[in-house]
Formats: C-alpha cells, sequence, structure tokens
C-alpha cells in the first residue's frame, strides 16, 4: 500500500548509497512510499481528464497542463537522487505518463536511443568496476499498483546495461540472468538506467497502468536530450510564480560540457 503521507527530504546517507550502488549493479533501484496515496488518486485523474480530450496511450508534455506534473521534478528525495548520479546541474529534458489499459504495451526488448557505449564481438562486457556515465536517465513512478505480472510491470534483464550491446529481441539473458519484473505500488519510485535491456510486460489484467516518467538530463550540450526544455507559453503559465529552482531546472540553458 502506498504510505499515507509520502516522502519530501532526502534519504540519509547510508540508504543513498545503497539505493545508487543497487541502481548501478542492476541498471534501477527501487525506493518504496515516495509519493502519498492522495497524490497518487490526484495524478491519475488528471492523466484520465487528458485522455478524455486526447485520447492516446502515452500522455506527453504533462508538464504543460498542470504544476502536479511539473513539481515533481524537484521532489524529495527524487532530485538529490538524481544529483548524484548526473551531477548538480541535472535538469528536465521529458515527462510522459503511460497509460495503459488491459491489451497495451510497448512490449518489445530495447534499450533508449541507441547502445551509448557498444563493445565490439570479442569482448564480452564491460568491467563491473566501472559506472558507466549517463547522460539522462527516468525516474518511473507508479501512480497506480503494479503488484503481480498480470498489471504488466516493467521488465528489465539485470546487469545488462554493462554488455555494450542492445537486446535480443526474445527472450534476453545477460550472464545467466533472465528477465524479472518489477513489480510495485502507486507511491513507490524506481531509478531506471535506459541501457539495461528492458520492456513493459503485456497488461493481461484487468486495471489501468498508470507510469509517470520523469526524465532527467546531465545539463550540458553533449547530446539532444541535454538541451533543456523549450520555452512553451503553455509552460511558462504554469510555471508563473513557482519556486525558482523549479524554474531553473525546467528552463535553465545547457551549461558547458
Amino acid at each position: 500500500m502506498t504510505s499515507t503521507a509520502g516522502l519530501t527530504a532526502p534519504l540519509s546517507e547510508t540508504e543513498t548509497k545503497d539505493v545508487i550502488d543497487r541502481f548501478y549493479r542492476d541498471g534501477y533501484a527501487i525506493v518504496r512510499n515516495v509519493l502519498s496515496s492522495d497524490e497518487c488518486a490526484e495524478l491519475r485523474k488528471l492523466t484520465d481528464d487528458i485522455a478524455k480530450q486526447s485520447p492516446s496511450f502515452v500522455i506527453r508534455n504533462p508538464e504543460d497542463r498542470n504544476i502536479a506534473y511539473t513539481r515533481l521534478f524537484i521532489r524529495e528525495p527524487i532530485l538529490s537522487l538524481v544529483q548524484q548520479i548526473l551531477g548538480p546541474a541535472a535538469r528536465f529534458c521529458a515527462q510522459n505518463v503511460i497509460r495503459n489499459e488491459p491489451g497495451q504495451a510497448i512490449s518489445h526488448w530495447h534499450v533508449d536511443d541507441l547502445v551509448e557505449y557498444p563493445l565490439p564481438p570479442d569482448v564480452p562486457r564491460w568491467d563491473a568496476r566501472v559506472r558507466l556515465p549517463l547522460i539522462w536517465l527516468s525516474v518511473q513512478v507508479p501512480l497506480s499498483d503494479i503488484p503481480a505480472v498480470e498489471d504488466g510491470p516493467t521488465e528489465v534483464v539485470p546487469g545488462s546495461q554493462y554488455s555494450g550491446r542492445p537486446s535480443p529481441k526474445e527472450n534476453p539473458v545477460f550472464e545467466g540472468r533472465g528477465a524479472e519484473p518489477i513489480l510495485c505500488n502507486a507511491g513507490d519510485i524506481y531509478l531506471f538506467n535506459h541501457q539495461v535491456w528492458h520492456r513493459g510486460r503485456p497488461n493481461t489484467g484487468k486495471r489501468t497502468r498508470y507510469l509517470m516518467q520523469l526524465q532527467y538530463s546531465r545539463g550540458d550540450t553533449l547530446a539532444w536530450r541535454c538541451h533543456g526544455e523549450a520555452r512553451t507559453p503553455a509552460l511558462e503559465k504554469i510555471l508563473e510564480g513557482a519556486d525558482p529552482k523549479l524554474v531553473k531546472l525546467m528552463l535553465g540553458p545547457p551549461t558547458r560540457a
């Protein structure tokens, strides 16, 4: 069950280290009960309202719609965990909500964008002692309970971000580990390395699955995802009177690499 209150402060040093270590080792790391049940209910309703106006499997650019989406980018402990990986200049690069009803899923195995650190055939993997740098990452926020495989959880092959290769199209296995579901409840979060082999397992249950994605970039100019948010009239209106830290994270210009 999602907590009533949720979390609003950074994790302890020990807890933070544990999350970051798991993230680098497995390609993802869960933190439980970050958002409250009321927050999740509000975000589901807002998402349903958008879907009624513009029916879509993926609700794109919700940050232009309501500050309830946008302010999550500086929510703790989310932001401080992201900054541990991407650095203090980390900033917004995208947001969406996947709202898949039964029978819907992004169910093909893949890595996002491209393999950023490819290896030649005669090199089996990257050394596990190396923490491969990331230029962007996602924080996945389930807004509904996803406690069983029929509910369409994200599936990953843990550690496969070290493979230096694209995912096999079917039944991927990396060093003896196959697909594992990320089972979670509304209000949990998981930091997610887009280079791990992953997919959305088909939703064969009876409930709609809501998964919000907060995407952060490193903040410099090395990649197209690091160029910050477009200053649209809708976003400027949303950010009127907002916390200056949020405005900078959303609209600040790229830093030099």
